[in-house]
């Protein structure tokens, strides 16, 4: 369960997909995300991974976790169904 694993591995051990987390830098450069946060984002983004099929988060599973975090729209398009 990703509730379980501390932050520090979330970003060290357990890798978003090369270029996922582009986004998430930006936040946390323009003040608008903090460690604390992207460790959530990271938490949401996995179960979104978990939840369709990818191996490991995507840059779409980032920007919606990130939207969902922090109310800024990513403009990520969402099937009907995908994340259901």
């Amino acid at each position: 369960m990703n509730s379980e694993i501390p932050g520090h591995e979330l970003r060290t051990r357990y890798l978003a997909a090369p270029g996922a987390l582009a986004a998430a830098e930006r936040d946390i450069e323009r003040g608008l995300l903090t460690a604390r946060g992207l460790d959530r984002v990271l938490r949401v983004a996995w179960t979104l991974a978990d939840l369709t099929g990818h191996d490991r988060p995507t840059s779409d599973d980032i920007a919606l976790a990130l939207e969902l975090r922090t109310g800024v729209t990513r403009g990520v398009p969402v099937p009907a169904g995908e994340y259901a």
